[in-house]
């Protein structure tokens, strides 16, 4: 449930995310092969990213993909047209229990091996501490 609240509420570590806060952070995308650099956000995340094991998880998840993407297909599980927004909060707003795993199993893949250390620190202020 924590990396489902993370990806609404943009609290994330994407490297679009991080790179608004790291004067030196690069927002490309480090699970992308090849020499293409695309920018890691939300929606390259959920429909763009040709990394393998992200590829992977749309396969395994593909019914949640194919009632909005024709093109959509275990051997491209992945999106190459613009994608506009009502369209990502189409996919997002299906009334299907699964996709909650896949956004956290997705969330999963993209903070594995960074430092999660400033994400879970405890809010004090919403346990109702004062601040710091």
């Amino acid at each position: 449930m924590r990396n489902i609240s993370r990806f609404r509420l943009r609290a994330h570590t994407l490297k679009v995310e991080a790179a608004a806060w790291h004067e030196d952070g690069s927002c490309v995308c480090d699970q992308c092969p090849g020499e293409d650099e695309h920018v890691q956000n939300e929606v390259h995340a959920l429909f763009i990213c040709q990394g393998h094991r992200v590829c992977e998880l749309r396969k395994h998840f593909s019914f949640l993909f194919l009632p909005f993407f024709e093109d959509f297909s275990a051997a491209q599980p992945f999106l190459l047209q613009q994608i506009n927004n009502q369209l990502v909060h189409d996919f997002l707003s299906q009334q299907n229990n699964r996709l909650f795993l896949f956004l956290s199993e997705l969330m999963d893949l993209f903070v594995a091996g960074r430092d999660q250390s400033a994400a879970d620190q405890p809010n004090y202020l919403a346990e109702g501490h004062p601040p710091l």
